[in-house]
C-alpha cells in the first residue's frame, strides 16, 4: 500500500533508528526505498535485516543532496501511496495503520497530519533524549496558507502516487525544495488534514550543531530570493493569497507591489 522514501547522507546510526521504527509498525503493507548519496556507503545491516523483503537500498554517486535522492526514490515507487521520511525521524508503531484506515475509509489525494518534536543530544550515540516529545498541531493549516509559507513537515504528508507520479524535486534549490515539491503537487490534488494522527516524531539536535550547518541550513541569505522565485513559479490561485504573500514580506521589511505575487 505504501512506499516510504528515505534519503540518507552519512548517518548510519540515525538511519538504523528510523528503520527500526518501521520494522515495529503494526501495519506491514509497505516497501521502503532508501537512497544513500555516499558511495561507498555503510548500510545499517542489522536494521535492514528486520525489514527483509520490504526494502530497496540504492547507493548513488552523483550530486549529493536529498532532492536528487528523493527523485531516485520516486522513480522506483510502485505502491498506491507514497510518503517521505528523513533519515533521523521515526514513526510510532501505529502510524501506518492509522493512515491505512484513513485512506480506506474515504477518498483522498494529498493528506497531512500533526507530529511530535523530540529534542536530543547527538554528541553521543545513540542520541540522548533531552525531554519528552512535544506534540504539535498543524490542523489550522490550509492549502491557501501553503501558497504563502510552508508549515507542513515533509514527513507529515501522504501522496496518492498516480496523481503526482511524474512530479520531481528541483535539485537546483539549496533550500525550500520540499515546499517547491508540495506546491507542484497542489496543482494536481486537494490537500486534506487528518485529525487524530501525530505519530511521526521529528528529531532535532541543537541548532548550532555541525550537522545542522550542511546544505542551506545556515544560508539565511537565500530565504528571500528563493521565496520570490517560488512565488513567481507558482502564481497564487486567489487574490487573498497574493495579499497574504505581500503582507508576509512586509512584516519582514520587504515591501513589494502586488504584481510580484
Amino acid at each position: 500500500m505504501f512506499n516510504i522514501i528515505i534519503p540518507t547522507h552519512n548517518r548510519p546510526a540515525l538511519l538504523a533508528r528510523t528503520l527500526q521504527s518501521l520494522a515495529t509498525q503494526t501495519w506491514q503493507d509497505f516497501h521502503v526505498i532508501i537512497v544513500d548519496d555516499v558511495a561507498p556507503s555503510a548500510p545499517p545491516l542489522e536494521a535492514l535485516a528486520a525489514l527483509q523483503g520490504r526494502y530497496t537500498y540504492v547507493t548513488r554517486s552523483s550530486k549529493p543532496g536529498p532532492a536528487e535522492s528523493r527523485n531516485a526514490g520516486l522513480a522506483l515507487a510502485d505502491q498506491p501511496w507514497l510518503m517521505f521520511l528523513d533519515d533521523d525521524d521515526t514513526m510510532e508503531p501505529g502510524h501506518l495503520a492509522a493512515l491505512a484506515a484513513r485512506v480506506q475509509a474515504a477518498p483522498a489525494e494529498i493528506l497531512f497530519h500533526d507530529f511530535k518534536v523530540q529534542n536530543e543530544d547527538r554528541t553521543v550515540m545513540p542520541p540522548r533524549l533531552l525531554e519528552a516529545a512535544t506534540p504539535l498541531s498543524i490542523d489550522g493549516v490550509s492549502a491557501l496558507d501553503t501558497w504563502v509559507l510552508n508549515r507542513i513537515p515533509n514527513s507529515c504528508l501522504l501522496y496518492r502516487r498516480d496523481l503526482i507520479a511524474d512530479i520531481r524535486y528541483d535539485a537546483s534549490l539549496i533550500i525550500y525544495e520540499d515546499w517547491d515539491y508540495l506546491l507542484a503537487c497542489l496543482q494536481r490534488g486537494q490537500l486534506s488534514y487528518v485529525p487524530g494522527i501525530n505519530s511521526v516524531v521529528i528529531h532535532k539536535s541543537a541548532a548550532g550543531a555541525s550537522e545542522n550547518m550542511r546544505r542551506g541550513n545556515s544560508r539565511d541569505d537565500l530565504i528571500l530570493p528563493t521565496m520570490l522565485h517560488l512565488y513567481k513559479k507558482f502564481p497564487c490561485p486567489t487574490h487573498e493569497a497574493r495579499l497574504a504573500r505581500q503582507a508576509l514580506l512586509a512584516r519582514a521589511g520587504v515591501n513589494l507591489p502586488l504584481e510580484h505575487f
